[in-house]
């Protein structure tokens, strides 16, 4: 009995995902309320303060369920570059853009984030620890990079951390361009503009 309540709590909470994630989608998340959220999912709004304590952790969980497959890819990297790190960062780069290009529930969550957030001060943590999340990722790409420097992939003559800075701005650049004017396959493209990138890095 135990264990069907938790999985029973688990599917509302998904179900209340589901629905915030669509809404914030159609209506903006400023006019995105609770009851609307509660409606959509088919459950009472009692439920949804049983899971979440306002609408700002709802859409951190929205965004969350979304992006973490990435930021654990990161980790995992950065933890252990491995006898090639250089060419593990590229593949990473390539894997994230295809993940944006294939994954609807990514797409729609970066449409959120792209096409003009307006959550209000509510969000102010949410929007910190997200800066905060920014530096924790270029920290660990500069860290990879100073491997592949170490190991001659990359030119010594190359800032680390201006290479983290390029990267995730190349990476987040096309997604945000193909996010909010999706007229490419980015599918398509993603293997040959990563390649292009590392390739001006790689030590020849």
């Amino acid at each position: 009995m135990v264990r069907r309540t938790k999985e029973q709590a688990e599917a509302t909470r998904e179900q209340l995902l589901d629905a915030a994630e669509t809404l914030f989608c159609e209506k903006g998340v400023a006019s995105t309320t609770l009851d609307l959220i509660a409606r959509a999912a088919g459950v009472t709004r009692g439920a949804v303060y049983w899971h979440f304590k306002n609408k700002a952790e709802i859409f951190e969980a929205v965004c969350d369920r979304a992006t973490s497959p990435m930021e654990t890819m990161l980790d995992t990297l950065a933890a252990d570059p491995g006898e090639d790190p250089l060419g593990a960062l590229e593949r990473q780069a390539r894997d994230i853009l295809m993940m944006v290009a294939t994954d609807t529930r990514m797409r729609s969550v970066l449409e959120i984030l792209f096409r003009g957030f307006d959550g209000g001060a509510e969000f102010a943590e949410y929007l910190a620890r997200e800066e905060e999340n920014k530096r924790r990722c270029r920290c660990q790409i500069e860290s990879v990079l100073k491997v592949a420097i170490a190991r001659g992939q990359v030119s010594p003559k190359l800032d680390a951390a201006d290479g983290a800075i390029a990267l995730t701005a190349f990476v987040g650049g096309i997604m945000h361009d193909w996010v909010t004017d999706a007229d490419y396959d980015l599918a398509r493209l993603a293997p040959w503009l990563t390649e292009i990138f590392f390739r001006g890095l790689r030590h020849s």
